[in-house]
This record gives structure tokens, C-alpha cells and sequence, in this order.
């Protein structure tokens, strides 16, 4: 996987979550 790739997933998870990882401690 490239960076654009990964920069994309993060930007997912991130909306999907609410905050990510750091935020709910969740993975969707």
C-alpha cells in the first residue's frame, strides 16, 4: 500500500469512528 492509500483509510476510519482510534477506541 502507498501513502495516498493509507491517508484514505485513515480519513474512513476517522469519519466512520467519530474520531478513530483515539477517539471511541474503535476500529469502524
Amino acid at each position: 500500500m502507498d501513502i495516498t492509500t493509507i491517508l484514505v483509510i485513515v480519513l474512513i476510519v476517522l469519519l466512520l469512528g467519530g474520531g478513530g482510534f483515539y477517539g471511541r477506541g474503535r476500529w469502524y
